[in-house]
């Protein structure tokens, strides 16, 4: 498995905010820029997704405990993302490499156009060999202040250019058996298959035996990533080398995406935010497994106000969002029209209603 990571030519490589803040003493940053600076020498294409505005304003004011109001920490991230880009481009250009900063908020990835946009920059970043520098924009995003450290943004990014490897460098090691900060004999995971995940997703919710806080939200990108078939890695950046030993070592924990990969309007489709939703039947459920349609005769009820076109969430009867897609109706006719079979509909209004509720080829299964 580590001759397929070395053969890697895109990758992501998501940096957290205690390696920025320099935390334990050591400036990890730089090594590690030293190290993406050599790859990009090597041929391949590196995006870095930064966190660390906000703790830079931070550090500017003086200010040692993180502000709760959105208003505080969005005035925070624009006095610190200067000194971010700053500090990156330091670095970099000692190596003569040049970056690019682009600020991204959920907005942009929802709409369609404006996603295929910021694609269409980053690979022209990436033919002329410089190292685009994501984050959320903080300013204007309240997303990434409340759920923190831009693990999904980095798996959409990944998806989004189709990179062979998503690197997440953190405080954490990688993944364990159970939670090392309580029980000594945790043991580090050394590779996992992505579908193997399940097994642990009640401690992922509960965040009582695995790994520490905030691992959910990189289980979460771990998956996304894996949908357009992107192996990921967590480890701690807080080590000398770590670039050049996850490569060549067992460091961190490696995800393995052994399922099929899905097209990249689905893969846009499970970066959205969803409008709505519908609960559907076990029939339903079971039938959207099987990359089939979504039909009025499997619905049993509609969750909030939302018209054709829109993004919904399709949810079984255990309140498990299983599914996303763009729905052929408004809420309120499939309300109207919802555990009737298509043959029934058709008989009482005609053709108006012929079209299925969420078709295959503008949906996709999140939950197996």
């Amino acid at each position: 498995m580590k001759t397929e990571l070395k053969k890697s030519k895109k990758i992501v490589i998501k940096i957290g905010s205690s390696i920025i803040n320099n935390d334990g003493g050591k400036n990890y940053l730089s090594d590690i820029c030293n190290e993406i600076s050599n790859f990009v020498n090597e041929g391949k294409e590196v995006i870095i997704v930064t966190s660390g505005a906000i703790s830079q304003g931070m550090s500017i004011l003086n200010i040692t405990e993180r502000p709760r109001g959105i208003k505080e920490l969005q005035a925070l991230a624009a006095i610190g993302q200067q000194k971010l880009m700053l500090g990156y481009e330091r670095i970099f250009s000692q190596n003569k490499n040049h970056i690019a900063q682009l600020l991204i908020t959920h907005n942009d990835i929802n709409d369609r156009v404006r996603y295929l946009n910021i694609k269409g920059t980053i690979e022209e970043l990436l033919s002329n060999k410089i190292i685009p520098i994501i984050n959320e924009n903080d300013v204007v995003s309240t997303e990434e202040i409340r759920l923190g450290d831009n693990d999904n943004l980095s798996s959409m990014i990944a998806n989004l250019i189709g990179a062979d490897l998503l690197l997440i460098l953190t405080d954490q090691q990688g993944m364990y058996d159970k939670n090392p900060d309580t029980f000594k004999d945790a043991k580090l995971i050394n590779s996992i298959k992505v579908s193997d995940l399940r097994k642990y997703d009640a401690d992922f919710s509960t965040q009582s035996n695995i790994g520490t806080g905030g691992f959910a939200t990189k289980i979460q990108a771990v998956r996304r990533a894996a949908l357009s078939g992107t192996h990921t890695v967590i480890a701690s950046g807080h080590e000398d080398s770590i670039l050049n030993n996850i490569f060549n070592k067992s460091y961190g924990t490696l995800f393995i995406p052994e399922l099929k990969k899905v097209s990249s309007k689905k893969q846009w489709l499970d970066t959205t935010e969803n409008h709505g939703g519908i609960i559907i039947d076990d029939g339903a459920c079971e039938a959207l497994k099987q990359n089939n349609s979504l039909l009025f005769v499997g619905i049993i009820n509609v969750i909030n106000s939302f018209e054709k076109g829109d993004v919904i969430n399709c949810i079984n009867e255990k309140n498990v969002c299983i599914a996303k897609g763009i729905t052929n109706y408004g809420s309120e006719d499939i309300f109207l029209l919802k555990g009737q079979s298509t043959e029934s509909i058709i008989s009482k209004h005609g053709d108006r209603f012929n079209k299925e509720v969420v078709h295959a080829d503008n949906l996709i299964v999140i939950e197996i």
